[in-house]
């Protein structure tokens, strides 16, 4: 009994050991980016700028319903007065959607088959060719792979915008979207300092580095018909659970996806305080309901 209770104990510890080899880097990595973040009055700034963006719509990728809440993958498009159109977020071909989804269900017993509506440029259609501007919220795949379809469509011609985190710090979930970003036909811009960044290319369009979920967790803001709209990416993956200041939990945390906790909390009371201002509207990545509950116009395929 003693022996088997040593060796118990001894590959519980190689098991942490192990664990801690994997995670750690990434855990201490994640808890060294804390950007300055902007103040409401710094975003209101937006609304000031000339020539800023004139509509702003949502298309739902895919979608995954479960008992308690529906996992969608969502592409957002902004349009400024000359036509030129900016996405933020590329979501997932059908395979990859698909396969996903199956990880998705293992992790989380009860989630249903994936429902595939459709890429990119299949929502972008003739407009495809007018998105000058990409950004992603994070460099995890289920935000990112989608450009190649969206390439496949467009070819050269736009560029990505990143911040010196996104760009720069990787763990092991990102690597590969990073790969991808920086392969793909677009042409990288990096844009560097806290707080509001801003880009002349896009008057009114706000970039606001978060850290927390990723290293490279960007923030994409734009005043559009009198709302200040802020695209929070995966800080939350419920807008309920952001207002309520519910976090993920230590398992998904620690051990699925290394975040900074304390982070992520400050972010989720950040934007819940923007979101009780009647002109300001977070929108939680994988919350297609909320954003059409907010107002956004739900792009047709």
């Amino acid at each position: 009994m003693r022996s088997f209770l040593r060796l118990s104990i001894g590959l519980l510890t190689l098991v942490l050991v192990a664990l801690a080899a994997y995670l750690g880097p990434a855990h201490l990595q994640i808890r060294g980016i804390e950007p300055r973040l902007p103040t409401e009055q710094d975003l209101r700034t937006l609304a000031t700028i000339p020539n800023g963006p004139v509509s702003i719509g949502i298309a739902r990728s895919s979608s995954q319903s479960g008992p308690d809440r529906d996992l969608n993958h969502s592409i957002v498009v902004i349009e400024w007065p000359d036509g030129r159109q900016f996405m933020i977020d590329a979501a997932m071909d059908k395979p990859t959607s698909e396969a996903f989804g199956e990880l998705i269900a293992k992790l989380s017993p009860g989630m249903g088959p994936v429902k595939f509506s459709g890429t990119a440029p299949e929502f972008l259609k003739d407009r495809t060719t007018k998105v000058a501007g990409v950004g992603v919220t994070h460099l995890h795949e289920d935000h990112v792979q989608g450009i190649d379809a969206f390439c496949a469509k467009r070819g050269k011609g736009a560029r990505s915008y990143q911040t010196l985190w996104q760009a720069n710090e990787h763990n092991l979930h990102t690597k590969e979207s990073a790969r991808q970003l920086e392969s793909s036909c677009l042409e990288s811009v990096v844009i560097q300092g806290e707080g509001l960044l801003t880009h002349s290319d896009f008057p009114g369009l706000g970039i606001v580095g978060l850290g927390g979920h990723t290293p490279g967790s960007t923030l994409f803001a734009a005043y559009v018909d009198e709302t200040l709209w802020l695209m929070s990416g995966d800080i939350t993956n419920v807008k309920s659970k952001l207002l309520s200041n519910t976090g993920k939990g230590w398992l998904y945390s620690t051990i699925f996806v290394p975040e900074n906790t304390a982070r992520t909390e400050s972010l989720r009371l950040w934007l819940s305080a923007m979101d009780q201002r009647s002109d300001i509207e977070v929108i939680v990545a994988h919350d297609f309901a909320a954003a059409l509950d907010s107002g956004m116009l739900p792009l047709e395929r």
